[in-house]
C-alpha cells in the first residue's frame, strides 16, 4: 500500500471558500477535506515521530493559498491554487515528483477534468480577482491509499459565509460569487 502525509486545512473560513470554489467547479463538494499532499508515496507507514518532525519543521507556519495555475492531467486539465509557506520546502518529499525534474509547486487542485474551457475561465477569474487565503489552523496526518477510513472522517466544516466575509472585508467584489459562477458557466 502507498503511504502519504497530508496537510489538512482545518480553518472553517479557508475551507468555506475552497468548498465554494470546488463545488462550483465540480458540481459537488469534495469527498475528503481539502488537503495538500506533502510526502509520499512510501511503502512504509510514517511513524508518530515522522509526523511530529514535520510539525516541528513547519514551525507553525501560516500557509498562503493563492496564485492560480493550470496543468495538464490524465483526465484533461486542472486548475489549482498554490500553497506557500517559509518552511514547506523543508518537509516536501514526493518521490514520484522530484523537485529536480518537476520543480517545487505545492498546490491544491480545485478541478481536474476534461473541460478545458472551465479550467481556463476559472484560472483567469481567480487570477484577476486575486483570491488569497491565509491558513494558520491545519493538521499534519498520515494517509494510506485505498483506506479512506484512515482519512479524517470529517474535516473542518466550511464556513458557508466565508465568501461573504471576503466581500465584507473588501477582499473581493460584491459580485464575486455570481461572477465566478458566470465565468465558469460560459463555455
Amino acid at each position: 500500500m502507498d503511504h502519504f502525509i497530508f496537510i489538512v486545512f482545518d480553518d472553517p473560513h479557508v475551507v468555506g471558500v475552497l468548498d465554494f470554489l470546488a463545488e462550483a467547479l465540480n458540481g459537488r463538494r469534495w469527498r475528503t477535506p481539502p488537503h495538500l499532499t506533502i510526502q509520499g508515496p512510501f511503502s512504509e507507514k510514517p511513524t508518530a515521530g515522522d509526523i511530529q518532525s514535520i510539525k516541528d519543521r513547519l514551525n507553525d507556519d501560516a500557509l498562503l493559498i493563492a496564485n492560480p495555475g493550470i496543468f495538464k492531467t490524465r483526465l484533461g486539465s486542472a486548475v489549482y491554487l498554490r500553497v506557500e509557506s517559509p518552511n514547506l520546502k523543508k518537509v516536501w518529499n514526493k518521490p514520484d515528483f522530484p523537485i529536480e525534474k518537476y520543480g517545487f509547486n505545492p498546490h491544491l487542485t480545485l478541478y481536474d477534468g476534461p473541460n478545458i474551457k472551465r479550467v481556463i475561465s476559472a484560472h483567469n477569474f481567480l487570477k484577476k480577482n486575486r483570491i488569497e487565503l491565509i491558513c494558520r489552523n491545519y493538521s499534519v496526518i498520515p494517509y494510506v491509499s485505498k483506506q479512506m477510513d484512515l482519512f479524517p472522517a470529517k474535516g473542518a466544516d466550511g464556513d458557508t459565509n466565508a465568501v461573504q466575509k471576503l466581500i465584507t472585508l473588501g477582499k473581493v467584489s460584491s459580485s464575486f460569487r455570481a461572477a465566478f459562477m458566470q465565468a465558469i458557466s460560459s463555455e
